[in-house]
């Protein structure tokens, strides 16, 4: 996701990349350590070492996993994640309505206009062992 970072002082909580790097604190810049204020942040990977993690992303990388981890419990990070790649415009702001299993993500450009609107949770289809039109079985092979 594409987007503006506000000083670590005034984050907004309607901004994308300010509630993932200032209020969530679940991106992180690759090696802090080095001070060079990057542009990209990156939410740690959750299948390796602690110790990989740290190394990489500083002391915050446990924490991060941590949230991460239990992100499908915060309806507004998981509305947020389910904005990524939703659409090539840079999302200024988003807001979330509704209930976990039935609710919705909205972003908006920075003049306030309604760019992108996805559920939090996708559908699920389940078609029937045999297609009666076409004459044909279905195997599952996921």
């Amino acid at each position: 996701m594409f987007g503006f970072i506000s000083r670590w002082n005034e984050p907004k909580e309607d901004s994308p990349i300010d509630y993932l790097v200032h209020i969530k604190k679940i991106a992180l810049p690759l090696y802090p350590q080095f001070g060079l204020v990057p542009n990209v942040y990156y939410i740690p990977p959750i299948n390796v070492p602690e110790e990989f993690n740290r190394q990489l992303f500083g002391p915050g990388a446990k924490n991060a996993v941590e949230l991460y981890k239990k992100g499908h419990e915060d309806k507004k990070l998981v509305g947020l994640l389910m904005l990524f790649g939703a659409t090539e415009k840079i999302v200024s702001s988003f807001k979330v309505e509704g209930a976990i299993d039935d609710g919705y993500c909205f972003g908006y450009d920075d003049r306030g206009t309604e760019l992108v609107k996805v559920p939090f949770k996708e559908p699920i289809l389940v078609r029937k062992e045999y297609d009666e039109e076409r004459d044909v079985y279905r195997d599952s092979v996921t």
